[in-house]
């Protein structure tokens, strides 16, 4: 993931309030035409610095100007009023005659003296423009340089990551840029085509593997390996970057290590593609690393397909993984500030997405519910307007979610890691927020007309909010995950050892109680059998003779008689037991017996099962600390949502809870619950009741959901907490 994809977007600012519709900035000129700060900077001589390079780029067909500095690689994107006015500006003419030139010229879209102050203060700060400051001026720019290290020590600290420059990667990139064009070809994409389409179908034909390995991605013996690999492809996802950037004449002059929740990951920083004029080439820097993994997980897709268990497919499967689901999910997802999120400010033509969404929203609330009736929206037109609170909205609730089952997953995993993340993060995402509103409404100087409203409008939301979260009553449930059950069914294990001779009842079919299902043969047991019947034969000989020759050795005869004949029932048995009967009627599952015709197979090994449709059962196994919840609970109204089938909702008849044994939870192969089977546990079972619209499945999991009496968001957010704490506790 590139560095400006991270950190550094290129800087636009106050620029974005100058130019486009007339109507519109002829209002934002009544807004910001004068400034309290302006005899500051009136007088002043300021010009560009002579290594900015400019270059005309367009947005959604509008002109803009792009600002570089190749020096410290800093960008600013401005209108073409604003860079009507920077070109005004020399050693010969002051800010004040050159923002009256520029309104004279531009009425309609020139810049507010405030908008002039704003613009040289982040040029200045971003050391692209020159200018003799003196001591006020500077304490001016000064404070405003302190809040945008304020404003990056948030996003630092909102993010938790840290990054760390190593080397210039220009020089490598320029001697293997043979190559690298090579690869990013038109016969490079053919080649990735068809590499992507043949993993991606050797996958998908091993589906059920992939499912059951993914399971186990987050064992600890498998995270080593976890974290090797991603690093790994982490770096050859930055070469997409950096090849693709000197290849359309970029360059990189910084690369090196970036700890991404606590975690090294590398970076590399390509921000020169936003000096590229043509879209699609900024587009492909952009998509360059997601190509890069996408191919090496489609290899690794191959590679995993085609092997056996070992350390091989351990690796290939991890790559696998993190070159296309995490890719997707985290660099290609545009509502955090990665890959996609870029390509999509490129695509839509709207720059400055993220921070431009949170000043909507701001402009929402100081002018809707604080009366500050002369705001000017960021938004240019109502498409805009609801890119950015969609943007701002659902961005805000993704983050929050994403960092926060990030920070229960270190914490279940490093309590101590756990406890300094969340330390953090309250103070990042409460007490910091907390503190600036505070300030704003104590102290802000666009609310001095209406400090008591904006203060009394925040008071009622926050009380309307306590009294919706603490009394209302909200739908209440509970859920638990489970595993559907025949509330018959029976385990068949081969009584006798012998060789499968053939399958009398085709497996998968119905079958009635006693009927043959699979016929085996022991050779050795014939012998045996034929063995015992001669002796048999021979004992009851000499039994007949000893009672007319020699009375006294007939109890003798007589013992070994009875030993004889019970060692022949025994083996009569055995024979008996190598025509497997079934032990009541329903559906014959064994799935893997066809194969094992001729195949030997010992005595007690399992050959299948007989489970009857009629009744089936949901199971859940219920630790000991969630037991009262689900006492309270089985009387209430329950359905079960069956995995794969998202449209069933099954009802619940009957319900009991029993004591459970442990093992069972292995048996049924609840992967989540293994954590637990030391500890007294119960099981919960419900009937449920037959539906034309599912398909019940033996064995098949699934999700059941008590509806209880409607409660507060109060009681159940602190039911959800003592649960957390409980279970963590106990780890």
């Amino acid at each position: 993931m590139r560095a400006g994809s991270l950190l550094t977007e290129p800087r636009i600012g106050s620029a974005d309030s100058f130019g486009g519709s007339h109507s519109r900035y002829y209002i934002d000129r009544m807004g910001k035409t004068f400034s309290e700060s302006w005899h500051r900077v009136a007088g002043l001589k300021a010009q560009l610095r002579p290594q900015v390079r400019v270059r005309r780029q367009y947005f959604r067909g509008e002109r803009w100007y792009l600002l570089h500095d190749p020096y410290n690689n800093q960008f600013f994107r401005v209108r073409p009023a604003a860079y009507a006015f920077l070109l005004r500006l020399g050693p010969k003419r002051n800010v004040e005659s050159a923002w009256k030139a520029v309104l004279e010229e531009r009425p309609e879209d020139a810049p507010g003296q405030q908008d002039v102050v704003e613009l040289m203060s982040q040029l200045y700060a971003s050391n692209l423009l020159f200018a003799d400051v003196p001591a006020d001026t500077a304490a001016l720019f000064k404070r405003y340089k302190k809040r945008r290290k304020r404003e990056v020590t948030a996003k630092i600290l909102g993010a938790m990551f840290a990054r760390f420059p190593l080397f210039n990667p220009d020089d490598l990139l320029e001697r293997i840029k043979p190559f690298s064009n090579a690869v990013f070809s038109r016969w490079g994409f053919l080649v990735w085509i068809a590499v992507v389409v043949w993993g991606v179908s050797a996958v998908i034909a091993s589906s059920n593997e992939f499912v059951a390995q993914s399971r186990r991605v987050l064992d600890p013996s498998n995270l080593p390996w976890l974290f090797l690999v991603t690093a790994v492809m982490k770096t050859f996802h930055e070469y997409g970057h950096m090849a693709l950037c000197k290849k359309y004449g970029g360059s990189v002059k910084r690369a090196g290590i970036l700890l991404m929740i606590f975690t090294p990951m590398p970076f590399a920083d390509t921000t020169s593609a936003w000096n590229f004029r043509e879209r699609s080439k900024r587009l492909a820097v952009g998509f360059g690393g997601m190509i890069v993994e996408v191919f090496l997980a489609s290899i690794a897709g191959i590679v995993w397909a085609k092997t056996g268990e070992g350390l091989t497919s351990d690796l290939a499967f991890n790559a696998m993984l993190v070159g296309s689901i995490s890719t997707v999910l985290f660099n290609l997802n545009p509502l955090l500030r990665f890959d996609g999120y870029f390509i999509l400010s490129d695509l839509s033509g709207i720059p400055n997405l993220y921070q431009r969404s949170l000043k909507f929203l701001r402009y929402l609330a100081e002018r809707y519910l604080f009366g500050l009736r002369r705001e000017i929206s960021p938004a240019e037109d109502k498409t805009e307007a609801w890119v950015f609170g969609f943007y701002g909205v659902f961005g805000a609730i993704y983050r929050f979610v994403l960092f926060g089952s990030i920070l229960i997953f270190v914490w279940d995993r490093f309590l101590l890691l756990g406890v300094i993340m969340g330390s953090v993060c309250l103070v990042a995402w409460v007490v910091v927020p907390m503190g600036k509103l505070v300030n704003y409404l104590v102290s802000g100087p666009k609310l001095h007309l209406r400090r008591s409203r904006a203060i009394s409008s925040v008071l009622g939301i926050a009380a309307l909010l306590f009294l919706l979260v603490r009394f209302l009553p909200f739908p209440h449930s509970i859920r638990a995950a489970g595993s559907l059950e025949a509330q018959q069914t029976s385990a068949l294990t081969v009584g006798a050892g012998g060789r499968v001779v053939t399958l009398l009842a085709t497996p998968g079919s119905q079958v009635a109680a006693g009927q043959p299902l699979v016929r085996l043969e022991d050779p050795e047991l014939d012998i045996s059998r034929r063995e015992i019947e001669a002796q048999l034969t021979e004992t009851r000989t000499r039994i007949r003779k000893a009672m007319a020759e020699d009375p006294a050795s007939q109890p003798v005869l007589q013992g070994y008689l009875d030993a004889l004949e019970k060692r022949a029932e025994e083996l009569e048995k055995r024979r008996s037991s190598l025509l497997v009967l079934a032990p009541h009627k329903g559906w014959w599952v064994a799935p893997d017996l066809e194969e094992s015709i001729g195949a030997w197979i010992p005595r007690g090994a399992s050959i299948g099962e007989i489970v009857d449709p009629d009744v089936f059962e949901f199971r859940v196994q219920v630790p000991v600390n969630r037991v009262p919840q689900i006492v309270s609970a089985v009387e209430s109204p329950a359905r079960v949502r069956l995995d794969g089938q998202p449209w069933t909702r099954l009802e619940v008849r009957s319900r009991v809870l029993v004591a459970a044994a442990p093992e069972s939870v292995e048996k049924r192969g609840q992967e989540s619950e293994k954590a637990n089977a030391e500890q007294p546990s119960f099981e919960f079972r419900g009937v449920i009741e037959p539906s034309d619209d599912a398909a019940l499945l033996h064995g098949l999991a699934g999700q059941i959901r008590f509806s209880l009496p409607a409660q507060s968001l109060w009681l159940q957010g602190k039911r959800l907490w003592r649960e957390f704490i409980e279970k963590r506790s106990r780890a």
